[in-house]
This record gives C-alpha cells, structure tokens and sequence, in this order.
C-alpha cells in the first residue's frame, strides 16, 4: 500500500515537473491582411468651396492592406453631395425676382441646385492598440489625391435652354485639383471579426483651381484656390484578416 502511494507521488512530480519543463500559451497579436471598408461622414465646407455651398454628406469606399506591426495602406473614392446653396445669385441675370426661369412655353419653371463631387485618395495609417486587442485602438490615417466638384443645376422642364449645354457649363463652377485627408479616431475590430467599426474626425484640404469660364464673375480663373471639407466620418469594415498569434514556449531547467 505503501509502495503505491510512493509511485504516485513520484508520478505526480514527474508529470507536474515536466509541465513546468514545457509549457506553452498563446500571446494575442495583431494580424494582416485585406480591410474593406465603406463609410459616412457629414462635411462642413469652408474656404472656397464654402463660399458656394452648405453642409453635405460624403459617402467612401476604400480597401486598404493592414500590415501585422499595424500599419495601413489603401485607396478610396469618395462621392460627396448636398442641396444646400450658399450664393444665391448665380442665375440672377436669367432668373425673374422670385429665382424662377422662364421657357419657352411662357410658363415659369423652378430651378434647383444640388453639391456634387468626388476625390480619389491613396492612403497611409497607423494604428496604436490600447488594450490586448492588437487589431483594435486609435487609428491615425494621411491620405493624398485629386478633388473635383461641380454645381448641378436642375429644371422639370426640357424648354429652358438657358442652362442647356456650353450655357449650362457656365454657372456650374466646374472646380478640380488636389487634395490631402487627415483622420483622427478609433477602430474596432472583434477577435473573431464578426464585428468591426470604425469613427473619428476627418479634415480635407484642397488646392483646386476653375476649370471652366463662369458666366457669373465673366472669367475663367487660372489661380488654385483653398478648400476644405471637416467633419466626423464612421463607418463599417469588412476584414479578411490572417491569424497572426504568437506561439510562446518558456522551459525550465
């Protein structure tokens, strides 16, 4: 009786030492791979671009490379747009006093004015983990490219040739040049990727020049002038992400 409870003593610190011999655990670490990502951001225009419209929205579309020591490389294309029309005057020598038009029928038509543009950026980031979740933390993005926006001017009727064609051109304030984003926020990315997000604050500055002669000043200005467009940008993220864990092996001696 004895003697088997000395064979399992012994068994028990065979089996306890060799588990402190060799023992293995796993360390959480950031992964790679592919990050697609599509977002909204709500924009306040200011310097140039400002002086014609209000606020608008800004949808994005990007793909971007996210590297195991957390940095992010991409593209996107951004579609951004609004109805708001801070100069008032642009058709003021065709329109009658109440800003209607009138065509060819005699009959007066309303006019209405909508923000359209775009811009078409590559991308560098970084992203700071700030807890053991390394695919999650403050993400810090530059981005560079070309802007290009437009006035879009729309009537109900087909008879106003006014704003048809080269005259149409004229008071669409046809803008293009280039551009550079800065963002600022936190991303999020669950361990198992079911869930993924992303916000933060978003400034775009442009250098863009006319690109077309505008019939309201009488001029085609030759001179890039300054834009921007800031705001808050959130969004959802697809990854498709490489498990990167680390294996640890400590011995003892």
């Amino acid at each position: 009786m004895m003697g088997m409870r000395i064979k399992y003593v012994v068994l028990s610190v065979l089996l306890l030492g060799y588990s402190f011999r060799s023992t293995a655990q796993h360390k959480d670490s950031a992964s790679s791979g592919f990050m697609f990502e599509f977002s909204y951001a709500g924009q306040f225009p200011g310097g140039e671009i400002g002086q014609l419209f209000g606020f608008n929205s800004n949808v994005q579309g990007g793909i971007y490379y996210k590297t195991q020591n957390n940095w992010l490389y991409g593209a996107s294309f951004a579609y951004f747009f609004g109805n708001q029309l801070r100069n008032k005057g642009i058709l003021d020598s065709l329109a009658t006093s109440n800003s209607n038009l009138i065509a060819n029928d005699g009959n007066y038509v309303g006019i209405s004015y909508f923000e359209r543009g775009f811009d078409i950026q590559l991308t560098i980031g970084k992203l700071f983990p700030v807890s053991l979740n390394r695919n999650s933390g403050i993400l810090i993005t530059f981005s560079a490219g070309y802007l290009q926006y437009h006035l879009d001017i729309e009537s109900p009727s087909d008879w106003t040739p006014q704003i048809t064609g080269s005259y149409l051109q004229g008071y669409q304030h046809l803008t293009a040049g280039v551009c550079a984003t800065e963002f600022i926020g936190y991303q999020y990315v669950s361990k198992r990727q079911f869930l993924a997000l992303f916000g933060g604050f978003e400034f775009t500055e442009a250098m863009a020049k006319a690109l077309q002669f505008d019939f309201q000043s009488e001029t085609k200005n030759p001179n890039y002038k300054y834009s921007m467009l800031s705001g808050i940008r959130v969004g959802w993220i697809l990854p498709i992400l490489h498990d990167n864990t680390k294996k640890l092996t400590f011995y003892t001696h």
